[in-house]
């Protein structure tokens, strides 16, 4: 007979199922309690002894063995057959449907049993016979993992001209269940709260379908809730799961070792800023008990803080340094200064270029200097914002100088403002308090001059609750504003304005993904006279109705468009993702600014659009059809940083 070396292979699994048999059983094992009545005997007591958790099998390496297949009985028949010369045939594996193996057990023995996977070539039937001895070890290993340890595997070999099929049938028989799980502490250091708690956690309840992955996570988890806090040193001292007549008996034993306490910073890195800065993002203290979630905030603030590039926090879990563990802190900072150049088109403000600089160690003193000038067609900004390190508090306060000039719709504005403002965050919710002085001349098409000025008072909230910052695809953002002047401290028009916007996103299927927006404001005030622009409404363009122009929605004067007191729009979008990075949306935009709720006409856009997702967010591109105006818009933005 030719050996081939799907045959070497069946060999090879063949004389390693009966050396298996003969050795001592090992760590993680198998004995034999029950056995199937007809092709795949199996048998399992699986136990492990060690410091950390059994890693989960994969299917080529599960825990289930087999004994060694008796080698076929040949007839008087067969054994004349074999004295003359085998046919070799091209030859198919195929596993037969049936109801009982779901969709996960079939993938998964498509995808990791070999016969399934290899090419198809000739071999001879003898060649077939030998291949199902590693057909059911591997299948068996599979199930076992499953919770299947005494299925009954069955071949049937068809037979046509130059060709076979051999067709597997499979009976996963009755899936063992857990009877019972013991988890035991080792040592007097985890109190009978915490121990409660992991009892109560424990993620394999009785009846349950005994499944190695599954028990592998369990283990995991009651390890990480002591090693989480308090315990960093905590390890599995032992586990076993014991199979006998399809019922599984666990336990495991959790060493906590000694109760840990934080000791002193020992920093790395850091040359640039005074080691007072780190006691702005809230380091752990000496002496207070170890928690790794406290550890990994201390990481985060620094890692989001302008400074650093890179951050890592860790302690080493030595037991002989459990009363003071140092705290090692490993930083790389980021440059002290950054220019940088930029160029983009959007519809709104047409083609732009921008400068930036930036010193994140202003006046020696940790202060976030960040100045831009944007020349834009219709748009000239130019700003400077200094930012101080935050408060032990938690605030972050700012303050900076503004010019914009802008020429939109008619409308020609210069503005200066002067402002400070202080931002609170606390978990989902952003709290903003701000103080401005903001003077403003602006003209109508070349009309008379008029001039405002205001010292604006503001707070703000914005509620976050969505599952990508840059790029949501669940959740919502809610963001509230009230801002207001009086003619007793430098302003020339008394007024209180309100504004509101809401963001909804809802996930369609796998991918796909609905946007919903309104946003609503009002300004109470005896006239809009000497108010600035910045404190009244207009809409129009990307980001608000699209299929009109940006900012023409407003108030009609001298055939130009100003700032109402009154604003309403809402938008609805559905966008289908093609492929990982590109999709399409469909949308509908409502809206309009008026001076007063009964000018109101609401006007209408809806179109299509591309979508395409960077780090920073999706770029859109959309075709609107802006109702009222009978005509198409192109609506985007680009933008390049060189």
């Amino acid at each position: 007979m030719k050996l081939t070396p799907w045959v070497i292979l069946a060999l090879v699994v063949g004389a390693s199922l009966s050396a298996q048999t003969q050795q001592a059983a090992p760590a993680e094992q198998l004995v034999p309690v029950e056995k199937s009545t007809q092709e795949l005997p199996n048998e399992a007591v699986q136990s492990n002894k060690g410091s950390t958790p059994i890693p989960t099998p994969s299917p080529a390496s599960a825990s289930t063995q087999e004994l060694a297949p008796q080698a076929p009985q040949e007839t008087p028949a067969e054994t004349q057959a074999a004295d003359e010369p085998e046919v070799a045939l091209v030859t198919d594996f195929e596993l037969l449907d049936n109801h009982n193996v779901d969709e996960k057990i079939h993938d998964l023995l498509i995808k990791y049993v070999s016969v399934f996977n290899r090419p198809k070539e000739k071999i001879t039937p003898s060649e077939a016979r030998l291949l199902r001895f590693s057909v059911r070890k591997e299948i068996g290993d599979i199930l076992a993992t499953e919770g299947y340890f005494s299925p009954t595997i069955g071949f049937e070999a068809v037979t046509e001209k130059d060709s076979a099929k051999v067709k597997i049938k499979l009976d996963l028989g009755a899936p063992t269940k857990i009877s019972s799980a013991q988890i035991r502490f080792i040592g007097s250091a985890v109190t009978p709260e915490l121990q409660s708690k992991i009892r109560q956690s424990w993620g394999l309840p009785v009846n349950a379908v005994f499944r190695d992955d599954d028990w592998t996570r369990a283990k995991s988890h009651a390890l990480e809730s002591l090693t989480e806090r308090s315990y960093p040193a905590a390890k599995i001292a032992n586990s076993e799961a014991v199979i006998q007549d399809l019922q599984a008996d666990l336990a495991i034993d959790l060493d906590s070792g000694p109760i840990f306490y934080m000791g002193q910073l020992h920093v790395q890195g850091l040359s640039l800023y005074k080691p007072w800065l780190l006691e702005r993002y809230h380091p752990p203290k000496p002496g207070d008990a170890y928690d790794r979630q406290k550890l990994l905030d201390f990481q985060r603030e620094l890692q989001n803080s302008p400074y650093f590039s890179s951050v890592t926090v860790s302690v080493d879990p030595d037991p002989a340094v459990a009363a003071a563990v140092p705290v090692e802190v490993l930083l790389t900072e980021r440059n002290e200064y950054d220019v940088g150049l930029g160029a983009g088109y959007s519809s709104n403000t047409r083609a732009r270029g921008e400068v930036s600089f930036r010193d994140r160690n202003f006046y020696d003193a940790a202060y976030d200097l960040r100045s831009v000038i944007r020349i834009e067609q219709l748009r000239q900004v130019g700003y400077t914002d200094i930012y101080l390190p935050p408060r032990r508090s938690g605030y972050l306060d700012s303050f900076g100088v503004l010019f914009d000039r802008s020429d939109i719709s008619g409308l020609l504005t210069a503005t200066t403002s002067f402002g400070a403002k202080r931002v609170i965050t606390e978990g989902a919710l952003e709290r903003r308090i701000g103080l401005s002085f903001v003077y403003e001349d602006s003209t109508v098409n070349g009309g008379d001059q008029v001039l405002a000025k205001a010292l604006v008072g503001s707070l703000g909230w914005t509620w976050r609750r969505v599952n990508n910052t840059f790029d949501p695809r669940q959740g919502s953002i809610l963001q509230l504003d009230v801002s207001g002047a009086t003619k007793a401290l430098l302003s020339d028009q008394n007024f209180v304005r309100l504004y509101g916007k809401y963001q909804y996103w809802i996930p369609i299927g796998a991918r796909d993904v609905i946007i919903l927006r309104t946003e609503a404001g009002y300004v109470a005030s005896p006239s809009s006279d000497g108010i600035p622009e910045d404190y009244l409404f207009r809409a129009g363009g990307s980001g608000s109705v699209r299929g009109y122009s940006y900012q023409s929605l407003g108030v009609k004067q001298d055939n130009g468009v100003v700032g109402g007191r009154i604003l309403s729009t809402a938008t609805a979008e559905y966008v289908h993702w093609l492929k990982e990075n590109w999709g399409v949306a469909a949308f509908v935009d409502v809206g309009d600014a008026a001076d007063k709720v009964s000018a109101l006409d609401l006007k209408q856009g809806f179109g299509l659009g591309g979508r395409y997702k960077t780090p920073a967010g999706p770029i859109a591109i959309d075709l609107a059809y802006g109702r009222q105006v009978k005509r198409f818009r192109l609506d985007f933005s680009i933008g390049i940083a060189f």
